[in-house]
């Protein structure tokens, strides 16, 4: 470490209400552990700050010791080892807003979906979450952001009102429409790079009533469950959609029913009454028999309980590509290339259904995420517990699909390794490039996903 560095670091350990954790210390370990646990990253220090005066002076530490930025509430995303830079942790920043009048929900940068969930709870109103409790309401929202809502009201992105940061030269902003158009665009899918955020406010939309849950088939009715949940997407737009396939390990404590099978699953979330809802599960019901069934009608603090996704930090490799087919041949394709990575280890695969709202030209120019023209988005996943499996080689089936069905477009949210190129035309990467350089010309503020203009 050099010794303006090492000067930097301890004199902002001195000033900061917060804390600030470095290399060698007792919880370093701890503190810089991201939420996929196979990411082994090193950053210089690890600062949670108190209030927006830490930030700044972490912003200013930066600086003179010659150091980067980032900002991980959960570690979700992480792709380096972090050298030279101060990792944050907005954890402090713990409000929730809920204007019910207004129909918008503010929470600072260390909110997690499940929290503000709980607070939406009986308003009759739903924001974009997420369907995992624990990924970060403003980390989903900047990144892209895709819900079992967004068929019906669009990307996370695109319900952004405004975004509460300090830039790169310490100042502190309330950025919207009104005041930078072209930085909120940015902001609206670009990223962590304009900013550290310390707080963010969503539109919110009706939805008092709710139905969905989870059903799972056996693998021998895969083909048919899948191509029918494609046929539902596009015949009901507005419908959240989760369709995919997943291995289960033959460990004592998974359920008798699931332990070491491989079995098909349908998500489902109905915005409406429940009798509608049923009829639409009632066309995958009427394919195949169910192994599991936990459609139910719930509010939208039960959003998470619904979706029933696992919640603690794993090591695993993660794949993410944007996919233009949804034909029953590609369901077939998709059950092959499934299978054929389950025998070498592949543990998970997920298709969002995308259309409704998501593919809305109307309003795409306002955020850099725009249309997506795609139906399905895809992502899998390989659990790194198992040194004798090779994660390249499991996930080479569903890279090789991905090759055959891909097309460029999609969710950065959703990407898995990749980089901001795979879902973003040259023009849109030019014009993040152009808002990055004038925001933070010399790159201070630093995001897991670098902007590369074409």
């Amino acid at each position: 470490m050099t010794d303006a560095r090492a000067t930097a670091l301890e004199d902002l350990r001195s000033n900061l209400a917060g804390t600030l954790v470095l290399p060698g210390e007792a919880d370093y370990d701890a503190a810089r552990s991201p939420w996929n646990l196979s990411v082994d990253q090193r950053p210089a220090a690890v600062a949670t700050p108190a209030h927006v005066a830490d930030v700044q002076a972490v912003l200013a530490a930066a600086r003179a010791g010659g150091l980067g930025v980032t900002t991980q509430p959960n570690g979700h995303g992480a792709a380096d080892d972090l050298e030279g830079v101060i990792l944050i942790r907005p954890s402090a920043f713990d409000e929730i807003t809920v204007d019910v009048e207004g129909r918008t929900l503010r929470v600072g940068a260390g909110v997690n979906w499940g929290a503000a969930l709980q607070a939406l709870d009986g308003t009759g109103l739903i924001g974009l979450a997420g369907s995992n409790p624990e990924v970060n309401v403003v980390g989903l929202a900047i990144n892209g952001g895709h819900s079992m809502f967004s068929r019906r009201h669009g990307l996370t992105a695109r319900s952004i009102v405004a975004v509460e940061l300090v830039d790169a030269s310490g100042a502190v902003r309330r950025v919207s429409d009104e005041d930078d158009a072209e930085l909120i665009w940015a902001l609206r899918g670009g990223g962590g790079h304009f900013g550290v955020v310390t707080a963010i406010e969503l539109a919110l939309f009706d939805g008092d009533t709710l139905f969905g849950g989870g059903l799972v088939f056996p693998v021998e009715a895969a083909v048919p469950v899948l191509a029918a949940a494609f046929a539902l997407a596009r015949d009901v737009p507005e419908l959240g959609l989760d369709i995919g396939m997943m291995r289960f390990p033959d460990l004592p404590v998974m359920p008798p029913h699931l332990r070491g099978r491989v079995v098909a699953s349908i998500g489902l979330v109905h915005v409406g009454d429940e009798a509608t809802g049923r009829g639409y599960a009632a066309r995958l019901l009427g394919v195949a028999e169910p192994i599991a069934n936990s459609l139910t009608t719930f509010t939208i603090g039960r959003l998470a309980a619904v979706a029933a996704e696992p919640v603690d930090p794993m090591p695993t490799a993660d794949f993410g590509a944007t996919i233009g087919s949804d034909d029953d041949d590609f369901a077939a394709e998709l059950v092959e290339a499934f299978l054929a990575g389950a025998e070498l280890g592949l543990m998970r695969c997920g298709l969002r259904a995308m259309g409704g709202a998501t593919a809305e030209e109307l309003g795409a120019d306002l955020s850099a995420v725009g249309a997506i023209r795609a139906p399905l988005l895809l992502s899998a996943g390989v659990l790194l517990l198992d040194p004798s499996i090779d994660p390249v080689a499991a996930l080479r089936p569903l890279h090789d699909l991905a090759e055959r069905h891909g097309v460029l477009g999609g969710v950065p949210s959703m990407l898995g390794a990749g980089t901001l190129a795979d879902v973003y035309e040259p023009a849109v990467l030019d014009r993040l490039a152009a808002v990055k350089q004038r925001v933070d010309p010399a790159g201070l503020i630093r995001s897991n996903r670098a902007i590369r203009p074409s």
